[in-house]
């Protein structure tokens, strides 16, 4: 295959998800001169994903919470066709279903699959049934892929440890990548002489919402002058979602502030002090690069995906999962920091942000890997 004449589709299970994360991906190989195609079910940022250039194909079969075998057929054949009529040479999927179920497609085209793993999700972590069927599928799909990445390296040792692919078709690369030159350090654009903590994710058990509200109870009777921002979604249809009537109990009660979701995540971020991620397992979290660019301590779990973006004492702090007194400790300690000893543990992750996270340095790898595969 002759490079400049590539044809490389991006298979996610959201245009949202497109937009927030893969958009700068695009762009790089539209520079290239690679033909590129962005495949996901519609939504309202499919204008955004079409104006760098790029073709949009809507996905009508793919259900994210669906569980449906015959749906999930019906979405191996729809993605087969799209490959096989577009004549895509790689296919770079993201997310579960693209990744199983674009594998699948792969066997009968000649498009390469290249999966990446940017999280395990409920259905793998939990016991039971749905875990011993995800993990089978893992393992069939992943034999009909070229490569597999990992944004981290516990998931891609476990992964080798259940032996679910071949190791040498597993690689790493550290997330989706943060654009350092927006994600930036900004001067507050509102004054208060409160500390500002920060969450942002999807209000799930396991995101670790519930230790999060617990804790700024326990700081907040203390230390009065504390706020408790939350950033996110109610994600009703997720098993491990948490109840809006407690979300809405405690931002009566004034302890916490809920802002809900946000298309506009740093200028939130830009009035915080500290960002908190007390999650249970990650691929790689977003908001944890965005806190490290905008040079913002972090508190995060010893964990997968987590302690990545976190050197302990250096520009944060790490507590174990599912452990609230140990979390309140953490928070207690940022508290007792100076205002400068704070700043320069954002300094630090900035630094980190740049060396490390760049979406630049992850587009390259993806390079590196398309490169491989069309040689």
């Amino acid at each position: 295959m002759e490079q400049k004449s590539l044809r490389i589709a991006v298979v996610v299970n959201s245009a949202w998800n497109i937009y927030n994360y893969r958009l700068g991906l695009i762009e790089a190989l539209l520079a290239q001169g690679y033909s590129v195609w962005a495949i996901a079910p519609t939504d309202d940022f499919v204008p955004q994903i079409e104006a760098t250039g790029c073709q949009f194909i809507p996905l009508q079969r793919l259900s994210r919470k669906g569980t449906n075998p015959i749906q999930d057929l019906r979405l191996t054949h729809e993605l087969y066709r799209i490959y096989r009529d577009q004549e895509i040479d790689i296919a770079l999927q993201y997310t579960i279903k693209p990744n199983i179920y674009g594998s699948f497609a792969c066997r009968f085209v000649k498009t390469k699959g290249v999966c990446t793993v940017t999280g395990l999700g409920y259905s793998f972590l939990s016991n039971g049934v749905v875990n011993k069927v995800v993990k089978r599928l893992y393992k069939q799909a992943f034999k009909r892929a070229s490569l597999v990445a990992f944004q981290n390296n516990d998931d891609l040792k476990l992964f080798n440890d259940l032996k679910l692919l071949e190791e040498e078709k597993s690689t790493l690369i550290k997330g989706s990548g943060i654009k350092t030159n927006y994600f930036k350090p900004l001067p507050k654009t509102e004054t208060t002489e409160d500390t500002v903590f920060l969450f942002v994710g999807r209000l799930l058990y396991d995101k670790g919402i519930v230790e999060y509200l617990e804790a700024a109870k326990a700081i907040k009777s203390k230390n009065p002058k504390t706020q408790f921002w939350i950033v996110g979604a109610l994600d009703n249809d997720n098993p491990s979602a948490i109840s809006p009537e407690i979300i809405d109990e405690y931002h009566k009660e004034g302890i916490i502030n809920y802002i809900g979701q946000s298309s506009d995540v740093r200028s939130i971020m830009q009035n915080s002090d500290i960002v908190v991620l007390p999650s249970y397992r990650e691929g790689l979290p977003r908001v944890m690069l965005e806190g490290l660019a905008m040079a913002k301590p972090l508190i995060t779990t010893d964990t997968a995906g987590c302690r990545e973006t976190v050197k302990d004492g250096v520009n944060g702090y790490i507590v174990p999962i599912k452990d609230r007194e140990a979390l309140v400790e953490a928070m207690q300690r940022m508290l007792n920091l100076s205002l400068n000893e704070r700043e320069k543990m954002g300094q630090e992750g900035r630094k980190m942000a740049i060396e490390e996270f760049d979406e630049q340095a992850i587009i390259q790898r993806y390079f590196d890997e398309i490169k491989k595969l069309s040689s």
